[in-house]
């Protein structure tokens, strides 16, 4: 269990610390999501989980370092958990179409199978938490949290 402490001021009233409870919700979410990866790969960890959600996102596939720019980290970090999600065989290196020179990097149909599987098992869950609130609540909830991330994406 973790305590809240209070040791930001805010312009927000004391009840409601937005920064707080994104954080709190985010750990828990990382907490379950550890729980779970033995079910895409036994050896698979959350950092490198991460990229693989990246690359299965990009259905056609996606350069080292754009996944890295996309990521916000380091061409080396990238490179390594690329060579863990190789080595793991849950992704591949194919010639990029566009430039002869470069190569992408997909996703297996196996690991793309069992990623869609975990995102199924999360939505079931998230649409547990939500079941007691009302339609208006839920759509108010997702355009803030769509807005949230827009602003946030914005600033560097």
């Amino acid at each position: 269990m973790f305590y809240r402490v209070e040791c930001m001021s805010s312009d927000l009233p004391n009840d409601l610390d937005v920064e707080y409870e994104l954080t709190r919700f985010v750990r828990r979410v990382r907490a379950r999501s550890l729980r779970q990866l033995p079910e895409i790969h036994p050896s698979l960890d959350y950092g490198t989980f991460l990229f693989l959600i990246a690359i299965c996102d990009a259905p056609d596939g996606i350069r080292g370092s754009e996944l890295a720019e996309g990521l916000g980290v380091h061409k080396s970090t990238a490179s390594r958990a690329i060579a863990s999600l190789e080595k793991l065989g849950l992704v591949s290196r194919i010639p990029d179409p566009d430039d002869g020179r470069a190569q992408l990097l997909v996703a297996q149909p196996d690991a793309r199978a069992k990623l869609e599987a975990y995102r199924s098992r999360s939505h079931q869950r998230f649409s547990a938490i939500l079941s007691d609130w009302e339609a208006d609540e839920v759509s108010t909830f997702a355009r803030s949290l769509a807005r949230l991330n827009d602003a946030a994406e914005q600033i560097p």
